[in-house]
């Protein structure tokens, strides 16, 4: 999986990428923030919002429920 994130200017460079990926949330079941992070894997391109990278960060791993609009 690749990750694609903006941590020197605070996200700004991120917004055509959003747009161009057509993510405007987090993909996490039931999340509704905004996006900071996009991860691209061979079967779904998602956003990610702060929370939920860090948590994925910080335990090495997560399992996933997505969901899209």
């Amino acid at each position: 999986m690749q990750i694609i994130r903006d941590e020197k200017i605070g996200g700004i460079m991120m917004i055509p990428l959003f747009s161009q990926y057509q993510i405007n949330r987090c993909n996490i079941k039931n999340c509704k923030e905004k996006p900071t992070t996009i991860c691209i894997h061979k079967q779904a391109d998602f956003g990610l919002c702060e929370n939920h990278y860090q948590e994925g960060v910080k335990l090495g791993s997560m399992k996933l429920e997505l969901e899209f609009d």
